[in-house]
């Protein structure tokens, strides 16, 4: 039980994650997240260096990653 609630509630974050890069504004996109390692560090670093319109893709091809990956644990333990 407490796998589907969470799966639930990662798929929802997913679905919100792909919401936001489609009609989020040009400024939260580039503000997004404040980095707490060193691979974040490089992460963002790249993430900073990119034009908006690939971060509003990659952003889309995460939300679409995780809501389906999760989507796929979901169905898998019902």
């Amino acid at each position: 039980m407490g796998y589907k609630i969470f799966s639930i509630i990662f798929i929802l974050c997913g679905l919100f994650v792909m919401w936001f890069s489609i009609f989020g504004k040009k400024k939260g996109i580039k503000e997004i997240g404040t980095p707490t390692n060193f691979i974040d560090v490089i992460l963002m670093m790249i993430y900073k260096l990119l034009p908006s319109n690939i971060r509003k893709i990659l952003l889309f091809a995460m939300g679409l990653a995780i809501s389906i990956g999760f989507t796929y644990i979901f169905f898998k333990l019902w």
